[in-house]
């Protein structure tokens, strides 16, 4: 299983999810920096071996409420376990009483079988459905 490490922007870790991820493209990787030199804003890795084969970005949107920024695993790595590490990494290390994000359809799965809770938020702008889901942390 992979080692899930909470980084900051100017660690080797982050410049990994630059280089080995999904994400090609100067727009996506300044998005990304920006989320994560934001104040508060938290950076969780999943580490396997030498490589970084997901992530998630979170915002202690108030010391109760864990918001979920963004989370992606890479796709060899999907269906793993990976992305439900990633989560119960950045709870256990917050320690929220809830857990909110704005999830996409194609992610809906996932969030459903972790056991968020998604209220349909309408179409965004490309026409996809997204979903505001919540979390009861036990």
């Amino acid at each position: 299983m992979c080692e899930i490490k909470k980084i900051l922007p100017d660690s080797p870790e982050f410049k990994k999810i630059e280089d080995q991820l999904f994400f090609k493209g100067e727009e996506t990787i300044s998005l990304i920096e920006h989320f994560c030199l934001s104040n508060g804003v938290s950076i969780y890795a999943a580490i396997d071996g030498e490589n970084v084969v997901g992530f998630c970005v979170t915002d202690p949107s108030t010391g109760d409420v864990m918001h979920l920024l963004f989370i992606g695993v890479h796709r060899d790595y999907r269906k793993s376990g990976v992305a439900s590490a990633l989560l119960d990494g950045a709870i256990a290390d917050q320690k929220p009483k809830a857990v909110v994000a704005e999830v996409p359809q194609n992610s809906l799965n996932f969030f459903t079988k972790y056991g968020f809770y998604a209220v349909d938020f309408g179409e965004d702008l490309s026409g996809k459905n997204v979903y505001y889901a919540t979390y009861r942390v036990r």
